[in-house]
Formats: C-alpha cells, sequence, structure tokens
C-alpha cells in the first residue's frame, strides 16, 4: 500500500480511518472492538505495518496507536462494568488473559479498582431513580 492509502482523522468525536480501496470511512472503533483491541489485529484489517500505523496515527491524531486502543479498551470496560456485567466476563469479552491483568489495567487507568467502580455506579443509579 503507498503511503497516502490510509489516512487516520479525527471527526465528530469519532477516529476514523479513509483507506483508498474503500469508499467511505470506517470506524476505527469498530474495527479495534473486531480485533479485540489488538495492534496486529488493526494492522491486518487496515492492511498496513505497525510502523506505518504508528506513523498516520500519530499525524492523524497525535497519538500512538497503542495508546488509543488502550484508551478504546478501557472506555469499553467502564460501559459494559456500568451496565452490569461481571468482571470475569468484561475481562475475557476484552481479551485480558486474566480478571487480575484486567483489573490491574483498570484501576491504572481510571484510579480505581473495577469492584469499587460498580459499586459507586449502581448506588448513583438507585439514588437517581429513588
Amino acid at each position: 500500500m503507498k503511503r497516502r492509502d490510509v489516512e487516520i482523522l479525527q471527526k465528530d468525536g469519532r477516529i476514523l480511518v479513509l483507506l483508498a480501496r474503500e469508499p467511505l470511512p470506517l470506524s476505527l472503533s469498530q474495527i479495534a472492538r473486531e480485533g479485540e483491541y489488538r495492534m496486529s489485529s488493526l494492522c491486518d484489517r487496515i492492511g498496513v505495518s505497525e510502523r506505518h500505523l504508528r506513523r498516520v496515527f500519530e499525524e492523524g491524531i497525535g497519538i500512538s496507536p497503542k495508546e488509543w486502543l488502550r484508551q478504546e479498551r478501557m472506555v469499553a470496560a467502564r460501559n459494559l462494568l456500568r451496565h452490569g456485567s461481571p468482571i470475569k466476563e468484561v475481562a475475557i469479552d476484552l481479551g485480558f488473559s486474566t480478571a487480575k491483568m484486567f483489573s490491574r489495567d483498570f484501576l491504572t487507568f481510571y484510579g480505581v479498582r473495577p469492584t469499587d467502580f460498580q459499586r459507586k455506579e449502581s448506588d448513583y443509579i438507585l439514588r437517581a431513580t429513588a
């Protein structure tokens, strides 16, 4: 693929990928979700090397694709936990090898353990509906 055949851009709060072979831009969030937030899957789907993806990502939105994938994964985790999904299930769904690794990453990212986050969310919902 030529260098100009791939472009990453942000539009209306979404991260999109423009591919020369696709008529419409694709949602990078959807591609990441389908590839279980793995860099190799993202590269395969887009059809570029990791090095090239890193280059177009940083040109397009100013962060590395690995950091963006981490952010997307943690937002997905927060949404699943908010809707009451069990922590082990969230860990498996998002491709973590263990629930412990997921909990550690969630704590590092948000500064709160997943169990505490779920407890606070359910308390908030109870108060809002009372």
